[in-house]
């Protein structure tokens, strides 16, 4: 841990003597904290108690696999070939435990208090889970920083979230020390949370092995969790999840993973957003899993840790799904080794999903939001239907508004947005429905569809006719040639704006073939020119190549357009067809979950 100078005087880490009496912190009956102004009152669809606590079911499955494994960090070799267990950290489940124990005595030994805020921002890791759940245990608000935007959010974050202490990675520290956090008083190195001296840990360990494990914990609608939006449509908001937020999506989740001997689960997603942090760690926990966290994510060491460990089951993003199959022909077999496999965080590709289903790999595509903490719909592989978003979960009720809409309310709906009231509102209306910005419906069986964004991300062309970019988009995506696209409205017309695949190698291939071609036509006429006239046909025969080259690529260009507008227009309602394609040479900017920053190319 570091400190700061203005708390100078405080231990860097308790040591055995320095911690409360581990058997009185267990008995204590602490006031629930909850955050000013909110009320659970609007969300009616809350009509009984809330499902098991979370910390609960933690408490049994610890004590059930205390000898069991639970975290381990996953990292490559250098050249990619093996995995180097040499690095990282790895924990069973009472290790686990012990260090969620050890971490709240030294949190309690700093002054910190139940319902403080402690920020976690750091590179996926084991002892990122560890110091989530050490939080929770103590009663304290964790806020979940994404560690791989610019550190100039990152520390805005922290700053509005009112944290007062921070475990990061040790280079977000030094990067930080450029920013005023007068709230932080305490950093704590996500890198080696565990150095105490190895005996006392021994000794730790040993006092809690033969005790009762319980956590506490506080009422069904205290603050649990902050966590941030991703930011794809501007700046991010604190989104405020409750313990029932907590507790109603880990069952759903944990429900609908299947049972199985395999023991193994692989976490890829970044931890810091909602639905990596539920569906791969917390529910995974829950269930008595074995997590390797991929620390470094690529698509190869994905690829790779997959082949590795088989886990049962697998969480993605579609971006990653697609990746892996334009990149490793076996990819469908070594999904096919999964017993099911989540997508969610945007719209699935129509083309690559029938794929995947026609070659019987066990996909099912959920709907959530970080506002729902994330879960909405979803449906197990067995009950799946394609083109759909499942069923609404257990707990939540949804239905359509006039203008398509999707409305949500229930036990999974945030608190609100973090101090900012005026947002929340606009979001959840006075009935308690969370207007999802969604546009879908509901067929008679009782599956979502999600078919584009309402509002901001709807375009609304001179006639009034409402597009969704994303239903146009995915007919692009579509394309053979076709990497990635966005369509806008420019002067009351859509346009597409599209990277070709490989279209950065293709054109680097060509220009060192005219480039060796040229050097093998010169060295064949020097001993025949003289210096001067060489350098003159030189200069001529450049700008005719750059001439010929930059008519070549137009005229590729001017045929690969028409070509799209082609074979897209067709398929659209008149109203909707594109006017025009310009092609991008650099990759759309997304957000974490891999969502377009749409608002960047307005």
């Amino acid at each position: 841990m570091w400190k700061t100078d203005n708390h100078s005087g405080l231990p860097l880490f308790c040591s055995q003597h320095e911690v409360t009496n581990i058997y009185k912190y267990r008995e204590i009956n602490i006031t629930a904290y909850s955050y000013t102004g909110i009320s659970a009152s609007r969300n009616t669809e809350i009509t009984q108690p809330m499902t098991e606590h979370y910390l609960d079911i933690l408490a049994r499955t610890i004590r059930e696999n205390w000898d069991q494994p639970a975290l381990t960090d996953f990292y490559l070799t250098e050249d990619g070939t093996a995995q180097d267990t040499s690095r990282g950290n790895r924990y069973t489940y009472g290790e686990m435990y012990c260090e969620m124990m050890r971490l709240g005595d030294l949190f309690r030994s700093l002054g910190l208090k139940q319902g403080d805020h402690i920020a976690i921002c750091g590179s996926n890791s084991a002892n990122w889970a560890v110091a989530y759940l050490a939080i929770a245990a103590y009663q304290g608000v964790a806020v979940t920083v994404l560690h791989s935007q610019n550190i100039d959010d990152i520390a805005r974050q922290i700053d509005f979230s009112d944290a007062v202490a921070l475990f990061t990675d040790n280079d977000i520290r030094e990067e930080l020390k450029e920013y005023n956090l007068p709230k932080v008083r305490y950093f704590f190195s996500l890198e080696n949370i565990e150095n105490l001296e190895y005996l006392e840990y021994l000794e730790y360990l040993e006092h809690l092995e033969n005790l009762k494990v319980s956590i506490p914990h506080g009422e069904p609608d205290d603050l649990a969790m902050i966590c941030f939006t991703s930011g794809s449509s501007g700046v991010s908001k604190g989104i405020m999840l409750s313990n029932r937020n907590m507790s109603n999506n880990a069952k759903n989740i944990m429900d609908g993973y299947p049972d199985d001997e395999i023991n193994v689960f692989l976490s890829v997603l970044p931890m810091a957003h909602i639905y990596g942090f539920m569906t791969e760690i917390l529910a995974q926990v829950l269930k008595g899993k074995h997590v390797y966290v991929l620390t470094i994510f690529t698509l190869h060491n994905l690829h790779f840790a997959i082949t590795l460990i088989r886990p049962y089951a697998l969480s993605l993003i579609p971006i990653m799904v697609s990746g892996l199959m334009r990149t490793h022909q076996d990819c469908i077999s070594l999904l096919r080794s999964c017993k099911q496999i989540y997508i969610g965080g945007s719209l699935f590709d129509e083309s690559l999903e029938q794929k995947l289903l026609k070659n019987q790999v066990p996909i099912s595509i959920g709907y959530g939001m970080t506002e729902t903490g994330p879960l909405i719909s979803y449906s197990v592989t067995k009950e799946y239907k394609q083109g759909t978003c499942g069923k609404i979960v257990e707990g939540m009720s949804c239905r359509i508004s006039p203008s398509d809409e999707i409305l949500v309310r229930g036990e999974n709906v945030m608190l609100g947005y973090y101090k900012d009231p005026e947002a929340t509102a606009r979001k959840i209306d006075a009935d308690g429905w969370l207007h999802t910005g969604d546009a879908g419906y509901m067929d008679e069986d009782g599956y979502l569809y999600v078919t584009g964004r309402i509002g901001q991300d709807m375009i609304v062309l001179p006639n009034g006719e409402n597009i969704h970019p994303e239903d146009i988009e995915s007919k692009i995506n579509a394309l053979p040639e076709v990497e990635e696209s966005l369509v806008l409205a420019r002067d009351g017309h859509l346009v597409a704006l599209i990277r070709l695949k490989d279209s950065r190698e293709t054109r680097e291939s060509r220009e060192s073939r005219e480039s060796r071609e040229s050097r093998e036509s010169r060295a064949s006429r020097e001993s025949r020119e003289s210096r001067a006239s060489r350098e003159s046909r030189e200069s001529r025969e450049s700008r005719e190549s750059r001439e010929s080259r930059a008519s070549r690529e137009s005229r590729e260009s001017r045929e690969s357009r028409h070509r799209i507008l082609r074979s897209i227009n067709p398929q659209l309602p008149l109203y909707s067809q594109l006017y025009d394609v310009e092609f991008l040479t650099e990759p759309l900017a997304r957000t974490a979950k891999q969502t377009i920053k749409r608002y960047l190319y307005g």
